[in-house]
């Protein structure tokens, strides 16, 4: 620290100039030392890091890496930017401590025997992927990320993949590959697509959308509001005529801005964006009550009718509580009126709250971290995320126990179903719009792998993981239409079927389909959609501490990338790469065991 001036003077000083240069010879000579002593710390693997750990992922691509390179970039040498000093000064504070994730439970192996059907909602979400990212271009070291921030289905969905699209009167095209899972040679790794139709505008109806704004002091950092104020001008360009818009804001007070202006007044609705300003404290409540209430009085037979709520939901008036929200919007939604969130900001993130409103208002969830996800959210895919093509939409897979020893669904838990809900039209599921798409993996063990999986002792039933006779395939199967227990199947070429069911938007019938994953979807040479995935797939399990990644790392999930592939694969690729390195150094410890002192 360098020296101050002595405040006690000498009443008669000899020679000043003398003195004043003396002492500031000292205060630069310490000052050079703690310097040579600081870089010293630093492992020669960071101080020599090459350009590519250099690479600012999303803030690069949005112009501003250029105006902080240290601080935005995904590299190991000049992550402190995101981490400002602990209350004594020495030690970097946890970065992550006022940021809220809810705990989930990762899913275990089960027993085929005892459980044949897996059944759970559809969720196109892809937040968790934008904050990751966020949080390395911010320096996180990978003993750092919180494990409730890595969901791994979105994750997953982030990607686009290159899957068959729906045929005849289905809804979804479903697309299957098997092959050897690459972190535990006695399992395979299955990965299922679910492709919708692209979408297409409907200018005979057009959209009625409300945009609420969290406007509170919190919302002032220059990742939140001005952010947002940014992202409207790609939002702006995808609306038409027919398109309703209203801007509802909330801090203290809540307030709307603008009701019902036409989609191609886009001056209109800029200045009135432009004009928001953060001040105040968070009355999320207010906010929601009020949004409902234009959304209703705008409503468009036919058309898409949505609220978009961006926030860093940190809400601290009114409603405030994850269960607290989860009964407004319930209560509210079913009136045809969707609740999409965009989640904003660092360090008083509040992730559970924004997930609970998107997960029960029947919308989606994304985190913007950066104008590029901001056009790709608002711009790109502005008609997949706001125009709904499916309610309640449910998948089961029954596994066949001929073939199936156990099984492991990767990611989902917190979109988990009773298997009686599956055939209940009045249990909530997930919203799936126009153009969307989403993956699901199973890591399935063969019934001849030597891999155990615990079988619960079964009183009334058989408890032995062994499957039925074949004189017993006369008792038929559920045909993978969600009940009626354990399907008898001898067919060796039928490894599961995987049911759809889904209500179209707008419509009170249910409807549903079928794919049966066999021998044909098995493969020695998987695609390259398949090794995204498992990559994926090994990302999460490393930075959620897996206690089933076997042999995953970060390096062996970047092995598996083809950064060729797209812009996302390329970025995704460096993300690895920049945690493989941060997770090799010798002092790259969690802030819990001591703070990041090579930083």
């Amino acid at each position: 620290m360098p020296a101050r001036a002595n405040e006690h003077r000498s009443p008669v000083p000899r020679h000043p100039h003398a003195r004043l240069l003396a002492a500031g010879a000292f205060a630069l000579a310490a000052v050079l030392a703690a310097g040579a002593w600081w870089w010293c710390t630093i492992p020669a693997s960071l101080q020599a890091a090459p350009g590519e750990e250099l690479h600012a992922v999303g803030a690069a691509r949005d112009g501003s890496a250029s105006e902080a390179p240290g601080a935005a970039g995904m590299n190991a040498g000049g992550a402190s930017a995101g981490c400002p000093p602990g209350p004594d000064g020495n030690l970097p504070a946890y970065p992550y401590a006022g940021e809220g994730y809810a705990r989930v439970e990762e899913t275990g192996f089960v027993s085929t025997a005892a459980r044949p059907l897996s059944t759970f909602s559809a969720d196109v979400d892809t937040a968790s992927y934008a904050n990751l990212r966020r949080m390395v271009r911010d320096g996180a070291w990978p003993a750092d990320i919180p494990a409730g921030a890595v969901r791994t289905e979105e994750l997953l969905n982030y990607f686009d993949y290159r899957y068959a699209p729906p045929e005849g009167d289905d809804l979804f095209g479903i697309s299957a590959e098997m092959a050897d899972c690459p972190w535990n040679p006695d399992t395979k790794l299955l990965v299922m697509g679910f492709a919708t139709a692209p979408a297409e505008p409907a200018p005979e109806t057009g959209s009625n959308l409300v945009f609420l704004v969290d406007v509170s002091g919190s919302m002032a950092d220059p990742d939140k509001l001005p952010l947002l104020q940014e992202a409207f001008a790609t939002l702006v360009q995808g609306l038409g005529e027919n398109d309703r818009v209203s801007l509802v804001t909330y801090s203290g007070e809540e307030r709307v801005v603008l009701e019902g202006a036409s989609g191609a007044d886009r001056q209109r609705i800029l200045r009135a964006v432009g004009s928001l300003r953060a001040e105040g404290s968070t009355n999320g409540e207010a906010g929601l009550r009020t949004a409902y209430d234009v959304a209703e009085r705008n409503f468009v037979e036919g058309g898409a009718n949505r609220i978009v709520m961006a926030s860093d939901g940190d809400l601290n008036v009114g409603m405030t509580s994850e269960d607290e929200l989860h009964d407004f919007v319930d209560e509210r939604r079913g009136q045809g009126v969707y609740l999409s969130v965009l989640g904003f900001g660092t360090e008083n993130y509040q992730d559970a709250k924004m997930e609970v409103l998107a997960d029960h208002g029947d919308g989606s969830y994304h985190y913007i971290d950066c104008a590029e996800e901001a056009r790709r959210v608002l711009g790109r895919n502005l008609l997949a995320n706001f125009t709904p093509l499916a309610d309640d939409v449910k998948l089961q897979v029954e596994f066949n126990p001929v073939q199936v020893k156990g099984y492991r669904l990767i990611g989902y838990e917190n979109r988990a179903l009773a298997d009686e809900d599956f055939l209940d039209d009045t249990a909530d599921a997930g919203e799936v719009g126009a153009g969307h798409a989403f993956t699901v993996a199973y890591e399935v063990v063969p019934v001849d792998s030597p891999f155990e999986v615990a079988v619960p002792h079964l009183k009334y039933g058989r408890s032995d993981g062994d499957a039925a006779g074949a004189g017993d395939a006369e008792a038929g199967a559920s045909g993978g239409d969600g009940g009626g227990g354990l399907a008898i199947c001898t067919d060796g070429s039928e490894w599961l079927t995987c049911s759809v069911r889904y209500r179209p938007a707008g419509e009170d019938v249910t409807q549903s389909q079928a794919r049966v994953v066999g021998r044909a979807d098995q493969t020695d040479e998987p695609s390259s959609d398949w090794r995204l995935a498992a990559a994926v797939a090994e990302c999460a399990m490393v930075l959620r501490h897996s206690p089933h990644a076997g042999t995953a790392t970060l390096q062996s999930a970047r092995d598996l990338v083809d950064a060729a592939g797209s812009e996302e694969c390329a970025e995704f690729a460096r993300l690895l790469e920049t945690l493989a390195l941060r997770s090799r150094e010798p002092a790259a410890s969690s802030y819990a065991d001591g703070g990041r002192l090579n930083r």
